[in-house]
């Protein structure tokens, strides 16, 4: 298999195109996930503290919501790699939990390495400004995944 990279610049529709084609799933439609931005290796999602991710009265959003949130914007950052096409599948993710997400979060996705086989992102989720959450996601790229 060849090697990927990430282009210059994406198709200006790229981003209404994965809107579109995850719109309707429920961790982005019952969650409120939207995505705010896309550019070559990089995707930012936005997700609010709403009742249906928190942890009940705390209004914590719950860490397993994170770590969804951090797999989509880290497959988002990639999919630049392959106009919006998704032959890759998550090999591991790592989330460091360093602070509370008490209210909405932007979850900001970069590629740091990309080869033929694999590639690794790198995920910040940001709450009030500060850091909430770091992750890194693995994902191994395969022949025959068109997705």
């Amino acid at each position: 298999m060849g090697a990927h990279r990430i282009p210059d610049a994406i198709p200006p529709d790229l981003a209404d195109r994965l809107r579109a084609r995850f719109g309707d799933w429920p961790l982005v439609a019952q969650w409120g996930v939207t995505l705010a931005e896309l550019h070559p290796g990089r995707a930012e999602l936005h997700l609010g503290a709403g009742a249906n991710v928190t942890n009940g009265p705390r209004g914590q959003i719950n860490g397993g919501v994170l770590a969804a949130l951090t797999d989509l914007a880290s497959a988002l950052a990639l999919s630049t790699a392959f106009d919006g096409r998704m032959p890759f599948a998550t090999a591991d993710l790592h989330i460091r939990y360093l602070e509370p997400a008490l209210e909405a979060v932007a979850a900001r996705a970069g590629v740091v390495r990309l080869s033929g086989r694999s590639a690794v992102v790198e995920c910040r989720i940001l709450s009030r400004g500060e850091l909430a959450c770091l992750g890194t996601a693995h994902f191994a790229i395969r022949r025959g995944l068109g997705g």
